[in-house]
Parts: structure tokens; C-alpha cells; sequence
């Protein structure tokens, strides 16, 4: 759940000038706070249009004594696709409940991608924030190999998870029978 964590969560908008009529760039920032005193710092820009993604981070170590030379700062700029961060696709109607797309997991080329996981929202809004979310759904491998699907209601802490389901809307209807009930 971590992937879906930092493809949706924690990230904050930057707004555009007044008079903007068809602004181009979804431009977000990033601040966490990491065990051990490590910070990172992250700004990203998502062409909802084209799918290209500008993703700026930066890991900033604590200040430290002289004598500690285990840690290090340092940034990373990278060029990428939609497809690949997860946010910046479509979400997708399933069960009455907006499925957002997680990162990519590893794919043979050809291959359309295929997300590890969904946040589930009750409105197509991109989640900002664990309040915004109705609960996740996640993939994984079964005892024979195959494809097998997790879901949950609510995100930090879930109040009910459900393994095994046979597809991705049986996960989106699981979350909507249990929401309502």
C-alpha cells in the first residue's frame, strides 16, 4: 500500500495565475517526514493531456555530527509517463465507486500496463488526502500463481479487508456492499 500511498496521498497543489482559461500543468508538491530524521521533498508536473509526468525529489538528511558519515542528501529529476506514477490516468468507474490507479507493476513489453493497486473514492475527485478515500484495492498472486484481488475499507487504518476476490470489480463491489451496510 506504500506505492498507493505516495502515488495519491500527501501530495498539495499549486494553483495557476488568475485568468488561466485551459492550464496545461498539475503541478503538486511533496513533504515527508522519514524515520530517522530524513526529510523528502518533491514537486511534480502531470499533463492530464499528453500523460507526461516531471517528477522532481529530493531526500534531505538531518543534520549530524561530524563523526556520522552514513547519511546523505541527495535529488533525483525524471522524465516519465502517467501510466508509470499512477496519478494523472483516468480513474475508473466500477460498483458505483471511482478507482484511481496506482504505480505500474513490472510488465512485458506489448503488454498494456497494469497498475499494483486502486484508491477507491465515492466521487471521481483525485484523492488529496487518506479523508478523501473510501478504501483500496490490490493485487497480488494466488497459491497457484494467478492474479488475486484485496480490498479495504477505508486506508490508514482499514475497518474491514476482504482477500481472494476473483477480479477488480469484485473488489469494487465488495467495498460498496460493505460501505453501505
Amino acid at each position: 500500500m506504500s506505492n498507493l500511498r505516495h502515488a495519491y496521498l500527501n501530495w498539495r497543489p499549486i494553483g495557476h495565475l488568475p485568468g488561466c482559461r485551459r492550464p496545461a500543468w498539475d503541478v503538486q508538491t511533496l513533504t515527508v517526514e522519514r524515520p530517522g530524521g530524513m526529510s523528502e521533498l518533491g514537486m511534480r508536473a502531470v499533463c492530464w493531456s499528453c500523460a507526461t509526468v516531471h517528477n522532481l525529489t529530493a531526500h534531505i538528511a538531518p543534520d549530524t555530527d561530524s563523526g556520522v558519515e552514513e547519511m546523505w542528501s541527495e535529488a533525483h529529476l525524471r522524465l516519465t509517463a502517467t501510466w508509470v506514477t499512477g496519478y494523472g490516468q483516468p480513474a475508473l468507474w466500477s460498483a458505483g465507486l471511482w478507482l484511481h490507479p496506482g504505480p505500474a507493476v513490472l510488465r512485458r513489453i506489448g503488454t498494456p500496463p497494469d497498475p499494483v493497486g486502486y484508491l477507491v473514492t465515492a466521487t471521481p475527485a483525485t484523492p488529496r488526502t487518506a479523508a478523501d478515500v473510501a478504501g483500496f484495492i490490490t493485487r497480488s498472486r494466488g497459491a497457484r500463481g494467478g492474479v488475486v484481488w484485496s480490498a479495504g475499507v477505508g486506508y490508514d487504518l482499514p475497518t474491514a479487508t476482504r482477500h481472494g476476490l476473483p477480479s477488480r470489480g469484485a473488489a469494487a463491489r465488495w467495498i460498496a456492499i460493505t460501505i453501505t451496510a
